[in-house]
């Protein structure tokens, strides 16, 4: 079909539009197979392959210009799909070569045309994750699979409409351009200022084609410019792009930019059918996920705004139904019913914990130049924390505008951040509205209840912010991955109970978005660790005086709650005489432990109420609790499921044994009084549990004997083959974003979204799958049970493999293991025993049990096995990155880095290998210059707690100080910065000891060149969820957005107010306010006034800070010292600070002057001396 000239009209709908805006409910969309249908779509995975492959062939022929073979092949293949639900989809018509067609007919094919894109895309885009969750499998009880979504370039799946709009305007142009995608000039774009078509989705094609490198050039034709498209524009502009602000009329100007883009060989973005395609890439996640998983029989969607999630909705269904039109596909959208009571019970609307950001938001993440905060902070030039229409005309300037031709509208003769931020918003929301009006022949065919009529849609569920909310916590603990609002919908719906599953059940979840403002983060991890048990607020009318108070904080200690403030107030009307009204806030683990606290303080006489919990009784707290597994039979090792499977089962999650192995001479045996004694001896975690019955050997399990040499090259691609049905492949993909920041071409290993949440379960499987390997060979020495020492990591690694194997399990942790990691652990099922001040503590203990049990004794790294399980990392690395520089390895125990370093050394030598630890506990920091390890404190303890190790080595200290590199250290502040760091960049949650690498390559502590490729490993991400939010307020400062300043001033009526305005005026928003009189180096009628202001950027303090030192109140800034680069950040309060202090003294004297000329004689007694 003949492509229309770019300057005709925009859009133009069909002289059919008026049949066309829906899909005839007369003619319903066929989702009911015969049998012969449904036997040719599902014909086997044959079939499907050799349509890939023909795909696959297709795009080389594409590559190279011959459009018309890949069309010819692609239209044959799918004409078998008679079940096609697209048959009456309307609105392509216009479309060239952007869309694949059947042959001989005008129905688009929509399966070929995705799988076109998508064949292209991978090349550009991340393939992201699309793992089991055991533990969730449990929650739900169904067999549960997410697509991380969440984890995908700039943290959201629009990346893959953007890409697909700049891909498909290729392909309607390659037969001119003929070339390759890769050797295209870049892309040329027109705005016309008046038309709406600029829209969000088009600047974010722009800022993803620049990220790649690919060149923007974008033409403005004549108009009244508005703020939101001003706005873009910078956008582009800063990330790079060329503006053109064209001189003719808007017919000229398109005329000029297709002739440019032809004469350049680049692609003109015609944005006629930026919907048509935005579609096609939405649904390349569908095929995405079928091919991963081609057994899912239920899909479910999360949805927060139709406007703009109807692509991924529509498209994702619509390629599930052509493909496999028996599947069932859920969507879940978050309810609206937002309403709170004020004090006099009077109901409003409350803001939604989930505040929508549009595309607008996630842009932030494409360039740090796209967030709305510094696109403002550019506008105000002149950093009076506004700007005027003069502002903004200037700007417009400074970037090529000609005001008499493109003149700014300005809504306001001047604007605020908080003014601007939400006319921007305000805009770009009137600007959909008006393109649904634009696209009505288009749109209406996806809308909802349309899918749903045509069973597209099989099932539309709502799910409350507070299920979205509890989801929220779920995905941080579970995947170890940040959502947002939508992305977690999904989860949300499976807790309100109206999806309706069968326990084998194959149901795929798809994640889809990761981007969130950092204090909306905290706002909705306080609510969420709030109604999930997590933390709450108690308050008690105690008798004033401190043997009260210590018998409720003892309560509180003895059941392992931290607290975190407490409040007395004794002003309080309705208080008893001689009592105080005490409220005290802690952190918990779940409601369980709450209640038990409470029925304490019950018991001692005390009357209490609470504050901020959702929950106030047992029952509805079930669900929210973390699943605690039941004891039941456990499975023979001949029993358990198939470990080489490809496919993953629910596991035999279990504590006891009743069952014996044919092959086995084992007996299952009561523990006697002895025995008993023992039990108690050990510690069991659950003191009011009886004593469990465990397989005893009747002799030692002697594992085979190895030595550190037995690991090789081979011996550990044997490894990885052996493990990689118990793992998942992480991602690994180079890193933009760090890259920039520690100056060298950074590669992250995600290890923290592995089984488990960290790299341990790697070790533990190939020391358990030998040890069964040998068992087939000699029964006598097959491991009864498995035993293990552990701050946590290592626990659950354990815990999964014993659970898949069949084999009950214990662990034994120090007393200072974080609780989410001993949750998770139990609910595989393993006996837990928490006693120890150190892990070696925990390591003797261990040898007790296996000697009393004659069990085996999983070491986490003292072992040749486990060693050579944790260096399949290094084959990992190796075949994603190989011509990989440096590796940099977070260091505990050893084991990793032992493993990693016997891999990759001996393949590149040259290769660095360099060891990172935290400077609290650091034994290997002088070992290559001292041969030693450097004593630890007994009670010294880490952030990084899974690297809490004193005494590392073993069996491969030899190999820690021949073939690592350098050992490096960071502080407690730089771990957790860089949690928080890596929590909002890339939308993954990491552990103390699972960032310490990329600690030290953010913070200088490692030497590396500017074209050097390192890999940084993220090996954990089981972090405490009130560990993370501790961790978070430090975070918050070191990424400029919050700061607390300690201000000494007169104690007058007025101050604070003064002090407030000027907030007011730099738009803070205020945290806290606390008044401290009558302690530190201060007078009587002074005051130190300490303030915590939530900020936007170190710029946005700066300016606040400078108003403070312009009114002469010079503000302490509180732990600036822990800031990186503080000197260079602070510049501008500092020289304001500087500023203020020479004119004080400068101006002096002449207010001396002044002051005597005022007075006179009164002031000056030499005055009159000379008079006399």
């Amino acid at each position: 079909m003949a492509k229309k000239h770019a300057r005709e009209e925009i859009i133009t709908s069909p002289s059919s539009s008026g049949n066309t805006t829906t899909t005839s409910t007369t003619s319903p969309i066929s989702t009911t197979p015969t049998k012969e249908k449904r036997s040719k779509v599902s014909n086997g995975n044959k079939e499907k392959e050799n349509i890939n492959n023909n795909i696959n062939s297709s795009n080389t022929n594409i590559l190279n210009g011959s459009v018309n073979s890949l069309n010819s092949s692609c239209t044959n293949l799918f004409t078998t799909h008679q079940n096609n639900p697209l048959k009456n989809l309307k609105g392509f018509d216009d479309i060239g070569e952007g869309i694949l067609r059947f042959e001989g007919s005008k129905e688009i094919d929509f399966i070929g045309s995705v799988k076109r894109v998508h064949s292209m895309m991978k090349d550009y885009l991340k393939k992201t994750p699309q793992y089991d969750y055991e533990l969730l499998s449990q929650l739900f009880k169904c067999d549960l699979q997410l697509k991380l979504e969440n984890l995908q370039l700039f943290g959201d799946i629009y990346v893959r409409n953007c890409f697909s709009i700049l891909l498909s305007n290729y392909f309607n142009q390659a037969k001119e351009l003929g070339k390759e995608f890769r050797q295209i000039g870049g892309f040329v774009l027109v705005i016309n200022p008046m038309d709406i078509e600029s829209q969000p989705m088009v600047t974010g094609s722009i800022l993803t084609a620049l990220h790649l490198k690919m060149k923007c050039i974008i033409y403005v034709g004549p108009g009244n410019l508005p703020l939101s498209q001003i706005t873009r524009l910078y956008m582009c502009h800063a990330r790079g792009a060329k503006i053109i602000f064209h001189k003719g009329d808007v017919s000229s100007c398109y005329t000029r930019a297709w002739q440019h883009a032809k004469d350049m060989s680049m692609v003109f973005l015609d944005c006629k059918f930026i919907p048509h395609f935005s579609l096609l890439g939405a649904a390349t996640i569908a095929h995405e996920m079928m091919e991963d998983s081609p057994d899912r029989e239920t899909i479910i969607i999360p949805l927060r705004l139709y406007s703009q999630g109807w692509s991924y909705v529509s498209g994702i269904s619509i390629f599930y139904k052509t493909m496999k039109p028996e599947i069932k596909i859920i969507v879940v959208q978050m309810t609206d019913d937002l309403f709170g009571k004020d004090i006099e019970g009077k109901e409003f609307n409350r803001q939604s914990l989930f505040p929508d950001r549009l595309e607008i938001g996630w842009l932030a993440l494409i360039h740090d130049q796209s967030d709305l905060t510094n696109v403002f902070d550019a506008f105000d030039s002149r950093n009076q924390g506004k700007f005027s229409d003069k502002d903004l005309e200037a700007l417009l300037v400074s970037i090529g505008g000609d005001p008499s031709r493109n003149k700014s509208m300005c809504p306001k003769s001047s604007l605020s951040q908080t003014e601007f931020v939400h006319e921007v918003i305000t805009e770009i929301t009137n600007g959909l509205e008006q393109l649904e009006d634009k696209f009505s022949y288009f749109l209406p065919q996806f809308k909802l209840d349309n899918l749903i009529n045509h069973k597209i849609i099989d099932q539309l569920v709502t799910a409350t912010e507070d299920q979205a909310s509890i989801a929220f916590i779920k995905c941080l603990e579970y995947t170890h991955t940040l959502t947002n609002g939508k992305g977690s919908i999904a989860l949300g719906g499976l807790m309100s109970g109206n999806i309706h599953l069968r326990s084998d059940e194959k149901v795929l979840v798809m994640l889809s978005g990761g981007y969130v403002d950092v204090i909306d983060f905290q706002t909705i991890l306080n609510y969420g660790l709030d109604i999930t048990g997590q933390s709450f607020e108690i308050e008690l009318d105690l008798p004033d005086n401190t043997t009260s108070l210590n018998k409720v904080l003892n309560v509180i200690g003895e059941n392992k709650v931290s607290v975190m403030e407490v409040l007395m107030d004794r002003s309080c009307e309705t208080l008893k005489q001689y009592h105080v009204r005490t409220s005290i806030q802690c952190h918990s683990r779940s409601f369980e432990q709450q209640f038990k606290i409470f029925d304490v303080i019950k018991s001692l006489g005390f009357k209490y109420s609470l504050r901020k919990s959702a929950i106030l009784n047992k029952e509805e707290s079930g669900f929210l609790s973390p699943p605690m597994i039941k004891p039941s039979a456990n499975l023979s090792v001949s029993q358990s499921i198939n470990i080489n499977s490809s496919t993953t089962n629910l596991l035999p999650l279990t504590t006891t044994t009743t069952t014996q192995s044919s092959s086995s001479s084992t007996t299952t045996t009561s523990l006697n009084s002895s025995s008993s004694n023992a039990f108690n001896k050990f510690g069991n975690s659950s003191s009011n549990t009886p004593p469990p019955q465990y397989k005893i050997s009747p002799k030692p399990y002697h594992q085979q004997k190895r030595n550190i040499g037995d690991i090789t090259v081979q011996s550990i691609r044997e490894a990885h083959n052996r493990i990689k049905h118990i793992m998942t492949q992480p991602p690994i993909y180079h890193s933009t974003t760090y890259s920039k920041i520690c100056g060298c071409k950074v590669t992250l290993m995600l290890e923290n979204t592995q089984k488990t949440g960290s790299f341990k379960i790697r070790g533990s499987s190939n020391m358990v799958l030998r040890a069964l390997e040998g068992a087939m060979v000699n029964t006598d020495e097959r491991p009864v049970g498995l035993v293990a020492a552990s701050a946590g990591n290592h626990a659950q690694g354990v815990a999964l493999i014993s659970a898949k194997v069949g084999l009950p399990c214990t662990i034994v942790c120090p007393e200072y293991a974080p609780d989410s990691k001993l949750s998770s652990t139990r609910q595989y099922g393993a006996e837990v025993i928490k006693k120890g001040k150190s892990l070696e503590d925990a390591v003797k203990l261990a040898d007790e049990i296996c000697k009393e049990r004659n069990w085996t004794l999983v070491r986490p790294y003292n072992d040749v096995d486990v060693i050579e399980g944790q260096g399949t990392m290094g084959c990992d690395i190796y075949d994603k990155v190989p011509d990989v520089d440096t590796v940099v390895v977070n260091v505990g125990g050893g084991g990793m880095i032992a493993g990693i370093a016997l891999f990759l050394k001996r393949i590149n030598p040259n290769i660095r290998i360099i060891g990172v630890q935290s400077a609290n506990v650091s034994p290997l920091s002088e070992f290559k210059q001292t041969n030693q390890f450097r004593y630890i404190e007994p009670a010294v303890l880490s952030l990084a707690d899974g690297t809490n190790v004193k005494m590392p080595g073993g069996v491969h200290t030899q190999v820690l100080h021949d073939m690592v590199d350098e050992y490096v250290t960071v502080s407690e502040n730089e771990i957790a910065s860089t949690i928080v760091h890596l929590l909002y960049n890339s939308r993954t949650v990491s552990e103390g000891a699972g960032c310490l690498g990329l600690a030290a390559l953010m913070h200088k502590k490692i030497k590396v060149r500017k074209d050097e490729r390192v890999c940084v490993i993220i090996c954990g991400g089981n972090i405490d969820m009130s560990t993370l939010r501790q961790v978070y307020e430090y975070g918050l400062r070191s990424l400029g957005r919050s700061f607390t300043i300690h201000l000494t001033t007169w104690d007058y009526p007025g101050t604070l107010s003064k002090i407030i305005g000027l907030a007011a005026r730099a738009e803070l928003k205020v945290r806290e306010i606390r008044h401290i009189r009558g302690g530190g180096n201060i007078n009587w009628n002074e005051v130190i006034i300490s303030l915590s202001f939530y900020s936007n950027s170190f710029n946005h303090q700066n300016f606040f800070l400078s108003l403070l030192a312009q009114e002469g109140l010079f503000p302490k800034i509180v732990g600036r010292k822990y800031i990186k680069d503080n000197e260079m950040v602070y510049k501008i309060f500092d020289k304001s600070v500087d500023k203020k202090n020479k004119e004080l003294k400068d101006t002096f004297s002449e207010r001396q002057q002044l002051f005597l000329e005022q007075y006179g004689k009164q002031a000056n007694v030499s005055l009159e001396s000379k008079m006399n």
